[in-house]
């Protein structure tokens, strides 16, 4: 039987310069084929063109997208893989296979036949295998005297032998992209983890800069990270959040004093706190009262000083913010923090937090965000209830006082 032996489709299926071309390059394989297992038959080599159907078929997922392959002309193609009865796909031998119509559809789990139809087309087109059909346009087998296969109509599975080589390339293609994707992918997940922590530190510690600028620049750039967005988009994006965070760092450091980087914590907590209310009883009195009064300024620019209860109590009163903190809150420090990490979350705008800062103190507008996070099912608006808040500050009419006695009267 020759190469061009039942060539042409059965029915109203026509034939064209492709499908012809598919055949003739198929025999011209096999006939180079074996012309070199003729040239090396007196070595030990041997000449073959010999596959793990099954790893060849992995591959072949992988690739698909490379050959516009939809997942059910997958399954076809292992289903037609599954009648073949030897586990590798040898291009010396013939390699046909013949499955009715209804054991095809079992196989493939009650596939209707058009679909069915409709997806070997497809892997025709593609040319990773070729129709062998009888004249009355069954599948079948015929068997010599000794139980051999003399004649075999059904699917031809050779091209898909051959073809091996370039199906794996395009997987490992495809492999390579995805380890690239998910590269990318981490370092900007990373990226905008750090630029905003940073300059969430550096508006809690009120360093110069136009650090609103950098979280405009930080929203525009933020957002899902796609988890099949393309190679070009990502890249672009991930050198984008490069280059704001080296400009982020650079302006955060340019702001640190030598005593700060040598690690000076005493230094560093007043410089962030500002009035830390438990380590009062921790730290050596306040020398002088004119030193009260400074630290009252910076805590607030109202006429009276808003008055801040002990942190267990406000923990007491709003246990939620804790479910926010990474590492929990054991001080001051890490409540402004968390309660920075969560205002956004409430639809809170990084200028309204800074106006709650700058008009109540840190730690004031820190135990107003926790309270307004215990009250987010009644409250539509946090954002413009906390604006409100800040402005009766500035002139001295708000304290924490009353929101936490309310919330104590709510929860008995």
């Amino acid at each position: 039987m020759t190469e061009h032996f039942a060539t042409s489709p059965f029915g109203g299926r026509m034939m064209n310069a492709a499908h012809f071309l598919s055949y003739e390059k198929l025999r011209q394989q096999k006939q180079n084929l074996r012309q070199n297992s003729l040239q090396t038959e007196n070595t030990s080599e041997q000449t073959t063109v010999s596959v793990d159907r099954w790893k060849l078929l992995r591959a072949l997922t992988e690739a698909r997208e490379a050959y516009q392959l939809s997942s059910r002309s997958i399954a076809v193609l292992e289903a037609l893989l599954s009648f073949y009865p030897d586990k590798m796909l040898d291009g010396n031998v013939p390699l046909i296979v013949f499955p009715s119509n209804h054991e095809l559809s079992m196989r493939l789990r009650g596939m209707s036949a058009p679909t069915i139809r409709r997806h070997i087309a497809t892997l025709v087109e593609i040319g990773f295998i070729l129709r062998r059909d009888s004249p009355n346009g069954k599948r079948f087998v015929r068997r010599d005297s000794n139980g051999e296969i003399a004649m075999a109509f059904g699917f031809d599975l050779a091209p898909l032998t051959f073809r091996a080589a370039e199906i794996e390339t395009q997987a490992e293609k495809i492999r390579e992209e995805n380890r690239i994707r998910q590269q990318l992918r981490f370092n900007i997940t990373i990226h905008l983890r750090d630029i905003s922590k940073t300059i969430l530190s550096a508006l809690n510690e009120n360093r110069e800069g136009d650090w609103e600028a950098l979280y405009d620049q930080l929203q525009a750039l933020s957002g899902r990270v796609e988890r099949n967005g393309t190679l070009t988009n990502l890249t672009i994006r991930e050198q984008a959040l490069s280059n704001l965070r080296r400009q982020v760092e650079n302006l955060y450091l340019s702001n640190v004093s030598e005593p700060q980087m040598s690690g000076n914590e005493r230094e560093n907590e007043h410089h962030i706190q500002n009035s830390n209310i438990e380590s009062f009883d921790k730290t050596k009195p306040v020398k002088t009262e004119k030193s009260e009064i400074q630290i009252a300024d910076k805590q607030t620019t109202a006429k009276t000083q808003i008055k801040t209860p002990h942190l267990n109590e406000i923990l007491n009163y709003c246990p939620q913010i804790e479910n926010y903190a990474v590492h929990g809150i054991q001080n001051w420090k890490d409540l402004v923090t968390t309660a920075g990490h969560i205002r956004s979350m409430l639809g809170i705008t990084l200028s309204a937090w800074q106006q709650a800062c700058e008009s109540m103190g840190e730690i004031n507008a820190a135990v107003t965000v926790a309270a307004l996070l215990e009250r987010s099912d009644t409250i539509h608006s946090a954002g413009g209830y906390l604006r409100k808040l800040s402005q009766k500050a500035e002139i001295g009419q708000y304290s924490v006082q009353p929101v936490l006695r309310a919330l104590s009267q709510t929860k008995h």
